[in-house]
């Protein structure tokens, strides 16, 4: 009985040393103080998350309202949830809740941060199509900062994932849009302003999480990485950033441009199938903008988002704006794609001319397609039983080059315009051999390279972009050698405006790229496509949607 009392204080010691060891790291977290207020993140063994942060408020069809210098509510926020996406059709992607005020944005931070070092700023702008996607798609969470914080030691860097508006609600051109708001006389590109809006953001308050608003540099796939190359061409935009990386970004083709004439026509055709043409022009906007969120998604489609070149805002598409001294200068850029971008390939080893065809109109559409099928004698690829795989491996060349030759246009462009040698452009072809994840299905072709396949290894996330579950596979020590060689690539292009020293410039007398492949050393290799044919289609589509004015 004597030792009873010292035995129930060392009983109680003990439970209470267990119970503060086992508290939610949430708890232990005094939050961080900053100009908005004190906000409170989700606190990981390796970062710390401030997830849903309102960056500007989304009014239909209008240009987003700012947030950048409002306090936060009551003068905290608790930044532990993510907030809804943009709304978008179902597309087969995994995507969680959905609201038109959806512009917020996710910022990964290191565990500790020093304001006396300021860290670099990778921006994340995800693919999609510019009608679907979202910054926390997926589960795993694909675009999970911690990941590559957590593979990115040597070089501390902070992660920013952000949504912006998609299909409809980004694409919508009409008169009366453009007659509503004398400040602001166009309509349509509304995902671009949102992007803009949250780089403002992040210029003005990233400083309080450690991050430098000097050295940011945007990177994304897809329509992503198109739009990331875009963003030099948009009033605007000058001093917000310093670097790009576009991951299989399909650049410099007027192919995903409009004039605003077929801008107009497009948008009215969409207004047709809606109950608000009767209505006079303030009523009819009035009518548009309580039209069902539903409806307008169903009227909408699946159709792809084409960016309006509107003469004030996105006055020329980036080549042009190069060429004619508009684009942002001084921007360190890296491009590239994976070896299988068109998934048909694997699916279709054996296509006949017929298929072929059809893939190639699909890819470059109904104007371009029977030049390069003429040129490429696409219509005699299969004479032979024994060689059908020809038509296959034409087709993979031919949307391999139409894609290359883009970034060339554009690399080339920047040396014609500003004749330097000081030029931080690097180019890259990425390939993911069997044997290593992503592990798609038999049907996709297990271990290709296709369209998107690089992101969990730019992101070190086993996680599928497709998927509610985790990625078909478990990572091997090979896989995560050839995630962390990407990542710490893509950090010291965010530190330093380049990649590691392997990786060489880009040079128009001598193009070369940086060949990423699992289970070898990366390597320079020499790139001799012939862009003549392209460059023609090119130029004559856009004579055909600019005219004189090009």
């Amino acid at each position: 009985m004597a030792h009873g009392k010292p035995y129930e204080f060392t009983s109680l010691l003990l439970c209470w040393i267990l119970c503060f060891i086992m508290m939610p790291s949430n708890n232990a977290y005094d939050g961080l103080e900053t100009r908005k207020g004190r906000i409170y993140g989700r606190q990981t063994e390796h970062s710390i998350e401030y997830l849903g942060i309102q960056y500007a408020t989304a009014n239909r069809w209008q240009p987003p309202m700012d947030l950048a210098s409002e306090l936060f509510s009551n003068r905290s926020l608790e930044a532990t949830s993510f907030g809804p996406c943009c709304p978008q059709r179902d597309t087969g992607i995994y995507i969680p809740k959905q609201d038109e005020q959806c512009l917020y944005l996710n910022i990964f931070t290191p565990f500790k941060i020093s304001h006396e070092s300021l860290l670099p700023v990778l921006v994340w702008v995800h693919g999609g199509g510019l009608i679907s996607g979202c910054s926390t798609q997926s589960i795993p969470l694909l675009y999970n900062g911690t990941n590559i914080i957590r593979h990115s030691l040597q070089q501390p860097v902070i992660i920013v994932t952000i949504n912006y508006r998609l299909g409809i609600f980004a694409e919508m051109y009409l008169t009366e849009l453009i007659e509503e708001n004398f400040e602001w006389p166009t309509a349509g590109n509304y995902n671009y302003l949102d992007i803009l809006s949250a780089l403002r953001w992040i210029n003005r308050n990233i400083h309080d999480y450690g991050g430098d608003p000097n050295n940011i540099l945007l990177f994304g796939e897809s329509s992503g990485g198109r739009t990331v190359v875009d963003m030099g061409a948009l009033k605007g935009s000058s001093n917000l950033y310093h670097h790009i990386i576009s991951q299989s970004g399909a650049l410099a083709t007027s192919l995903f441009y409009s004039n605003m004439s077929f801008a107009l026509q497009k948008s009215n055709e969409i207004v047709e199938q809606l109950n608000c043409s009767s209505h006079e022009s303030a009523s009819f906007l009035t009518c548009l903008r309580n039209t069902d969120i539903n409806d307008l998604l169903m009227v909408y489609g699946n159709r792809p988002l084409k960016s309006v070149i509107d003469g004030y805002f996105f006055s020329y598409y980036p080549s042009l704006a190069i060429q004619c001294g508009t684009y942002n200068q001084n921007i360190n850029m890296i491009m590239g794609a994976n070896k299988y971008e068109e998934p048909y390939y694997p699916i279709y080893p054996d296509m006949n001319s017929e298929f072929a065809i059809f893939i190639i109109t699909e890819v470059l559409g109904r104007n371009r397609a029977p030049t390069v099928i003429n040129y490429f004698e696409l219509n005699n690829c299969s004479s032979s039983v024994n060689d059908t795989n020809r038509c296959c491996d034409i087709t993979r060349f031919i949307i391999n080059a139409f894609i290359s030759c883009g970034f060339h246009r554009v690399y080339n462009n920047i040396y014609l315009k500003y004749d330097r040698e000081d030029h931080n452009l690097f180019w890259y072809n990425m390939d993911c051999n069997s044997g290593i994840c992503p592990k798609l299905s038999k049907e996709e072709g297990a271990g290709l390279c296709l369209h998107a396949s690089e992101l969990p290894f730019v992101f070190g996330t086993e996680s599928d972009y497709r998927s509610m579950n985790p990625i078909n596979c478990t990572w091997d020590n090979q896989t995560r050698i050839y995630s962390n060689k990407i990542i710490s690539h893509w950090t010291n292009m965010a530190a330093y405006g380049k990649p590691l020293e392997l990786w060489k410039k880009y040079h128009p007398s001598t193009p070369k790229f940086l060949q990423l492949t699992p289970y070898h050393e990366f390597s320079m290799e020499s790139w001799n496509n012939d862009c003549t044919i392209f460059d023609k289609i090119e130029q004559d589509d856009l004579f055909e949607m600019f005219g004189s004015d090009i």
